[in-house]
């Protein structure tokens, strides 16, 4: 029985609309040396369409499920290899997707040394499987990391203009931005009365950072040093989990340390034209949050009517959109095994 059994831990997943410093918060909790939050997966919200009900695995599903994982992951399944995760998953005898994920996660903490920690996924697109992750955790501790959706969209379109941001790599325009961040936040609020779900700012994370971080870390149950939030980034447990070819790039900013002064941008660097396009779709959410408003009449009660079409529209796009990824490398997986 693996150390996650023993001791019965509930997981960790930080989710947001992306662009929101969930990897900042990854490189805190990281130092906490409490909890460990490997490289980016989306593999649960991959495999869950076709694992979800299954309590019995054969070897063959251990073969598929870990070419999903290593198809899904960062660093082709985080560094480890397909032989050393499918000896892992046979020898734990796993039955479940939940144990799966579990055993993959102790089989990363045992190859590189990590003991006694509380495990954690941090993948912003997360935001959009709630119901997987609920489903496969019941007990899982969520945070919800919410940025100015305007800021998003700028930093978005900064990602394109990198070598990385050339493959698809989020929304591309102001309004499949502001649809895809408010999407986001909807799904959030399905699960407004979860007591495992924290949500906070960024800006009150860059802004409120000892404050706002001390509340975090008793969500957690897990100890707070205020010296965590500034040398963060010299702890041995994150010198590898930036990409190389991010460190430069979209997450030069997280050897920078907390920025105070990195929100709120869009008033200098976004268009008047922009600015008013999107709070014609989301002011309402901008309000929620406590965000500046300009147009203050985009708020007015017919265009928050106005606008429900349109969210189900988006929600059902997006839907569509995971749901035909999922079949695609799904469908390439198991070619590769056949």
């Amino acid at each position: 029985m693996n150390e996650y059994k023993q001791r019965n831990l509930a997981p960790i997943f930080i989710v947001s609309s992306g662009r929101a410093g969930t990897t900042l918060l990854r490189g805190i909790l990281n130092a906490s040396n409490q909890i460990y939050f490997p490289h980016e997966s989306d593999f649960i919200a991959r495999a869950y369409p076709f694992y979800k009900d299954k309590q019995s695995l054969t070897e063959e599903d251990y073969q598929f499920l870990v070419k999903l994982f290593i198809k899904n992951s960062q660093k082709s399944g985080w560094g480890m290899t397909e032989e050393y995760l499918l000896s892992y998953l046979k020898q734990q005898n796993c039955q479940t997707l939940a144990e799966v994920q579990s055993d993959i996660c102790q089989a990363y903490f045992e190859q590189e040394h990590l003991k006694n920690l509380q495990w954690g996924i941090k993948t912003p697109v997360l935001i959009f499987h709630l119901d997987q992750i609920r489903g496969l955790f019941p007990d899982a501790k969520i945070i919800h990391m919410v940025r100015d959706g305007r800021d998003v969209i700028l930093s978005y379109k900064k990602v394109h203009q990198t070598e990385e941001g050339k493959a698809k790599f989020g929304p591309s325009g102001i309004i499949t931005g502001a649809f895809y961040w408010i999407d986001g936040i909807r799904r959030i609020e399905r699960f407004k009365s979860d007591r495992n779900i924290y949500e906070f700012t960024y800006c009150d994370l860059v802004t409120d950072s000892d404050n706002t971080l001390e509340k975090l870390f008793h969500f957690l149950n897990i100890n707070y040093d205020p010296s965590i939030s500034q040398n963060y980034y010299q702890a041995k447990q994150n010198k590898d989990l930036l990409l190389s070819s991010h460190k430069k790039t979209i997450h030069a900013k997280i050897y920078q340390g907390i920025d105070s002064n990195n929100i709120q941008k869009f008033k200098d660097e976004m268009s008047s034209f922009d600015q008013l396009i999107f709070e014609l779709i989301g002011s309402s959410y901008l309000e929620k949050y406590d965000y500046p408003i300009q147009h203050t009449w985009t708020t007015w009660k017919i265009f928050t009517v106005l606008r429900q079409p349109l969210y189900f529209v988006a929600r059902q796009f997006n839907n569509w959109r995971y749901h035909r990824r999922d079949l695609q490398r799904y469908q390439r997986v198991k070619n590769q095994i056949e």
